[in-house]
């Protein structure tokens, strides 16, 4: 199946010319949770604080669907 990947934050640094306005496609097994997924891409988790389908939070353990979106937000941090 296929993914829509986009990143926030500081994570789009994570991955080699990532353009911010378009993200990137990804084909993945049809298994694949947004925990994989992140594993795959090498983000680590720690470093996410929320994770969506476009329109709603998802959790690391949700089984994605073909064409989905998925958005990686960063932590927020400061102070």
């Amino acid at each position: 199946m296929q993914l829509t990947i986009r990143l926030y934050g500081t994570l789009s640094s994570k991955v080699p010319d990532y353009d911010h306005e378009k993200g990137f496609q990804v084909d993945v097994p049809d298994d694949i949770t947004p925990e994989d997924l992140a594993k795959d891409l090498k983000i680590p988790l720690t470093h996410i604080g929320f994770i969506s389908d476009g329109s709603h939070a998802i959790q690391l353990g949700t089984c994605l669907k073909d064409k989905m979106t998925v958005s990686f937000f960063s932590l927020i941090s400061g102070g």
